[in-house]
């Protein structure tokens, strides 16, 4: 047996070896074969995407008790209250499934008094009621690009498995019911042709468990176990796990994604002790090289995971609702919503203010990392404006300051503190390193004062000019042992955020540990 030791450079790709490599070399279903992983280089550049919640619980758009979300409408409708006497124990797992119970019980009531309760209208039902029938692609994709976002993920299927895609393994897909069309398919066409990545979402591992009171509450039903292709059976089996093994393969090779993001649901049990992950990465990635998108080492496309148990730098590692408290070696994301409770729409949500979604932006690229923002279209198509106007209003705002987000990368530490706390300036800098961006989260008033770069940490600055992104004239500004010393001009229009932008005569420095 000839064994050939070949290496993959994360700079140029090219492969070095003992003896002559294969042509072509392949990721195998371990992480050990992954070699050199790189993060594709448009997806560090990219920062920022939009995705939406769509479905068949788009049509009741009704949320729970305080977080229970819209979308969880077919697990909520299901639930039946309880008394404390039929709570488990509080070290039994189903103690989780309990307490969503009881969140949820909303939607039941609110099921029974509109709909007539599950015994005379099934969740199965809906599909029927969704048209989409003003649902225009290009206005998304052009939302999109107005919104700054670079690229946009559309979800193949929710925890209900019902598909936005054409499904040769289901009939609960939008071709074959509601709104008849390739959801997906759409979308993909219309934002590639504009020059945006596209990306799917995968959130069917939950399935089981999603549908956990329908199959405890309502096996009495007549049609009950009719329907299994939307509801499963109940049970996280092997035969399950096939099933979602299946349609998870299908949505990526029938759409090719750039970006493939997995949900919740499959860090444990037989997907973990099957190896799912590092299986779905390898044909994932070697599929991505068959296409011409990257080489073996740089596949150019990216998998979101939120299991932190996988390795970093093979994958891209995703928080929900939250941040990393530091500067990552590895490119990672956050998942969050414009929606404070829902993801999906929900007719009596709340919504995240523009000054806080511009902060979350930029704190997430501060610390190497990228903002995937979830909006919830009503279930006709149309966007409401609570999304698109918080949408079109970042996209304003990046117009101005985009340079210091797009294509940056972080700088040896992420912020800076003013002396107004409630003030925050977070550093990014060129890839050139020769330019450094400090945005500070409102108006620093006469001088936007730097402490991190005073003369003490980081000697005297050579720098050539400082400008005010929106503003035509150049800053004057001044170093000493209290930091570098900025005179900011007459303020502008209120914004949510204003960033600087410091050009050096030769590389940024880094300030002393």
């Amino acid at each position: 047996m000839l064994l050939c030791f070949a290496r993959v450079s994360a700079e140029d790709n090219t492969v070095s070896s003992l003896q002559a490599a294969p042509s072509v070399q392949r990721y195998q279903d371990n992480w050990d074969s992954f070699g050199d992983y790189r993060t594709p280089e448009w997806y560090q550049d990219a920062k920022f995407g939009i995705w939406p919640h769509w479905g068949i619980y788009s049509v009741p758009a009704f949320r729970g008790e305080g977080t229970f979300p819209g979308e969880w409408y077919g697990r909520g409708m299901h639930g039946v209250k309880k008394g404390p006497e039929t709570r488990p124990k509080k070290n039994d797992d189903a103690i989780i499934n309990d307490f969503y119970d009881e969140r949820g019980i909303g939607q039941a009531e609110h099921h029974q008094k509109v709909y007539g309760g599950v015994e005379k209208f099934g969740y199965h039902e809906f599909a029927a009621l969704w048209k989409a029938e003003k649902f225009d692609a290009d206005q998304w994709a052009e939302l999109a690009i107005d919104s700054g976002a670079k690229f946009f993920c559309m979800m193949a299927h929710h925890h209900d498995s019902f598909s936005l895609y054409d499904s040769d393994l289901t009939e609960y897909d939008s071709v074959n019911k509601g709104p008849k069309r390739d959801l997906c398919r759409e979308m993909k066409e219309a934002v590639t042709k504009r020059g945006l990545k596209f990306g799917l979402s995968n959130h069917m591992a939950w399935n089981p468990v999603f549908f956990h009171f329908y199959h405890t509450n309502y096996k009495h039903l007549p049609d009950y176990g009719q329907h299994t292709d939307l509801y499963s059976k109940g049970r996280s089996d092997q035969a399950f796990v096939d099933r979602w093994w299946a349609r998870t393969l299908e949505a990526a090779d029938k759409l090719q994604p750039d970006l493939y993001y997995f949900d919740w649901g499959w860090h444990g049990g037989l997907f973990k002790s099957g190896g799912y992950h590092p299986r779905f990465a390898a044909h994932f990635y070697n599929n991505a090289v068959d296409q011409g998108k990257g080489t073996y080492g740089d596949p150019g496309v990216v998998m979101c995971c939120k299991d932190h148990d996988d390795p970093a730098d093979k994958l891209t590692r995703d928080i929900e609702r939250g941040r990393m408290g530091s500067i990552q070696s590895n490119v990672w994301q956050t998942d969050t919503s414009i929606s404070v409770h829902s993801w999906g729409y929900a007719v009596d949500d709340e919504y995240h203010s523009v000054d806080y979604l511009i902060e979350t932006l930029v704190d997430v690229v501060s610390k190497n990392g990228v903002l995937m923002l979830n909006f919830g279209p009503k279930a006709d198509g149309t966007i409401p404006a609570e999304y698109r106007d918080r949408l079109l209003s970042m996209g304003e705002w990046l117009k101005t300051n985009g340079e210091a987000i797009y294509a940056t990368r972080p700088f040896s530490i992420y912020r800076d503190a003013l002396d107004r706390r409630e003030i925050k300036v977070r550093y990014t800098r060129n890839k050139a390193n020769t330019v450094l961006y400090a945005t500070a989260s409102d108006w620093p008033g006469e001088t936007l004062t730097l402490k991190s770069l005073n003369t003490s940490q980081v000697g005297d600055l050579e720098i050539n000019s400082v400008h005010l992104f929106g503003v035509d004239q150049e800053l004057q500004w001044e170093q000493d042992n209290e930091g570098l010393q900025i005179e900011t001009p007459q303020q502008p229009n209120a914004a949510p955020a204003y960033s600087f932008k410091i050009q050096f005569a030769e590389n940024v420095p880094s300030p002393k540990k």
